[in-house]
């Protein structure tokens, strides 16, 4: 191979054999391989033993910012071809009832809080009786937690989880809703202690209808003790009971909760899927 790289820019290839067979009888018993006589190669080895540059140049960072710009815009094209989201809308409790519940809870919190931490401490200085401290303790705590435990399932908002094929249209989207199937899944915000939002998600078929359930609050419960199993043990446990008030969500001229259906394509909570759900959980749990 050096003979090659350094004969062949001279006297080409082709000769090497000829001109090798005339020298001596160690050059005479050379023969060129196999390999090196396809025309391919040889091209590729006069390009090699020239030092010719290659002609693919490395991608710049124009380059690459055009790449993401086209794969940016495939997405989109891809995305508007379907008319509804994928994450929708389906129960709304309401703003008003929503915020109320949330600054009760906080305000709890904050009376638990100022009974704990400022009003039993005085009480000790000042050498109440036990009974008085006491008194005032549970005073403070006991409304912070019957709040935490009555408000608990209380769910501000439903979402499903819509297939592809279910978002082409709204006549695809009636079709679906008719014939859910049991996995679909969906999506049930709770309130935390804090009222921060806890996001609850399950499948249609793992709701079941409930009464008498936490005070009777409660009127859909699921099994969470698998999801239980696979959380840390400083974490929330999952969410088993839910509250969803009735006549909230509900079709067109039904309900309080008309305000809230759509005024226009995927706007506002499409109410009547929430209403199949029901009907497919009771069907079937029932």
């Amino acid at each position: 191979m050096l003979l090659v790289g350094i004969i062949g820019p001279r006297v080409g290839l082709g000769g090497i054999e000829g001109s090798a067979k005339s020298c001596s009888p160690f050059i005479a018993s050379f023969r060129m391989p196999w390999q090196l006589r396809n025309p391919q190669i040889q091209t590729k080895l006069r390009l090699r033993c020239f030092a010719q540059a290659s002609s693919r140049r490395r991608p710049t960072q124009s380059d690459q910012q055009s790449d993401q710009q086209r794969r940016a815009k495939a997405a989109s094209c891809i995305s508007k071809n379907h008319e509804i989201p994928e994450r929708l809308i389906i129960y709304h409790a309401g703003t008003g009832r929503i915020t109320f519940l949330a600054m009760l809870k906080l305000t709890s919190l904050l009376l638990g809080a100022f009974f704990t931490f400022l009003v039993v401490p005085s009480h000790v200085k000042a050498e109440k009786p036990v009974a008085e401290i006491a008194a005032v303790a549970v005073a403070g705590v006991i409304p912070a937690l019957f709040i935490s435990y009555t408000t608990a399932p209380f769910v501000t908002h439903i979402h499903v989880h819509l297939p592809p094929g279910a978002r082409t249209s709204r006549p695809v989207l009636e079709r679906f809703v008719r014939a859910m199937p049991a996995s679909t899944r969906l999506t049930l915000t709770t309130m935390s202690v804090v009222a921060k939002p806890r996001y609850s998600s399950l499948a249609v078929r793992d709701l079941r209808p409930s009464q008498g359930t936490r005070l009777g609050l409660v009127n859909y419960v699921r099994d969470p003790r698998a999801e239980n199993l696979a959380r840390k043990w400083y974490m929330y446990r999952a969410v088993g009971g839910f509250h969803v008030q009735e006549g909230l969500g509900l079709g067109k001229g039904k309900g309080k909760g008309k305000r809230y259906e759509k005024k226009g394509n995927n706007k506002g909570v499409e109410g009547w899927i929430w209403d199949a759900v029901k009907d497919e959980v009771r069907r079937t749990r029932t």
